[in-house]
């Protein structure tokens, strides 16, 4: 009986069907947005305890306030954010803000690894 599974498991490795591959940032945040449609991007959002946040690795961030989502693409990306870390931003107000610097962060080790800079935060809401 231990023949079978195991030649079973060899097969699916070989041609690649024991793993799906992982969509990328870009599906990932297109799955997010669909339905939805871009507003006027804006410089900075209000902080809120009810704003939730999403990281899209190789993307940006998306933050939720809502029924809407502002998406923040990283001016020259952030290849040092993968889905082993997170980042930290700290600002002197109650709003993140375009140019802000998001520092990269191991939340297990809390080494940081890098930092990003803040873009333009675009809001995307439902059709009513």
């Amino acid at each position: 009986m231990l023949k079978p599974i195991i030649a079973l498991a060899v097969a699916l490795i070989a041609t690649g069907a024991a793993a799906a591959p992982r969509p990328t940032g870009e599906a990932r945040l297109q799955a997010m947005l669909a339905g939805r449609t871009a507003g006027t991007p804006t410089n900075c959002v209000s902080l809120a305890p009810s704003m939730d946040s999403t990281k899209i690795e190789g993307v940006g961030m998306v933050y939720r306030r809502g029924r809407t989502l502002y998406v923040n693409r990283f001016v020259n990306g952030c290849p040092s954010l993968n889905s082993f870390n997170g980042i930290v931003t700290r600002t002197p107000s109650t709003q993140l803000c375009r140019g802000d610097i998001a520092r990269v962060v191991d939340f297990t080790t809390g080494i940081e690894g890098g930092s990003c800079v803040l873009g333009d935060f675009t809001p995307y809401e439902k059709a009513k």
